[in-house]
């Protein structure tokens, strides 16, 4: 279902599903195929999900769950996560990283405003390898100004390690070393 191409029977850019005699891709026309691949929202000829959409379009609609801000719509300031989201190839791949219940959370968080849509909001959620994606795919949209995402690490790093360290004297001195400009 993910075979594009031009079949050699007709001469266009279909999908192409069938085989010929000497196992080339061909269109469904062509390998007699009557099934119809065309998502019933968008017209994309492609793998159709459940209720015969493509992928893309059932990911706008995940997205769009996902992201409410209680008001039926995706919250404003996460429009153009959403739509750089969809633009991207692949999107079965965004659909299996939407499944993830903590990806799960921090949209949602970030969508009804129980997480604060900054760097400093991001930065107070543990689980630091799915907000640093999230936070790359957010600077990449512009939904968060860019920052230098090796800083941003080694400050949660430090943060971290500094918790650790019970001798208060030995913790001011780690800290000021480790922030001095």
């Amino acid at each position: 279902m993910r075979v594009r191409g031009r079949c050699p029977g007709r001469r266009a850019d279909w999908l192409l599903p069938g085989l010929d005699t000497a196992d080339t891709p061909i269109c469904r026309d062509c390998a007699g195929i009557t099934r119809n691949f065309f998502c019933d929202r968008c017209g994309f000829e492609g793998l159709l999900l459940g209720g015969r959409l493509c992928e893309r379009c059932t990911l706008a609609d995940a997205l769009g769950r996902l992201l409410d801000d209680g008001s039926g719509h995706v919250a404003p300031l996460l429009q153009p996560l959403v739509t750089s989201l969809l633009e991207m190839d692949r999107p079965k791949s965004r659909l299996i990283w939407l499944r993830n219940p903590n990806v799960i959370r921090l949209l949602r968080g970030l969508a009804t405003g129980s997480i604060p849509l900054t760097h400093d909001g991001l930065h107070r959620e543990a689980l630091w390898r799915t907000v640093t994606h999230l936070r790359d795919l957010m600077m990449d949209s512009g939904v968060l100004p860019r920052v230098d995402r090796q800083i941003l690490l080694y400050q949660r790093w430090l943060t971290e390690r500094l918790a650790t360290i019970e001798d208060r004297e030995h913790h001011r001195l780690l800290r000021h070393f480790a922030t001095w400009h």
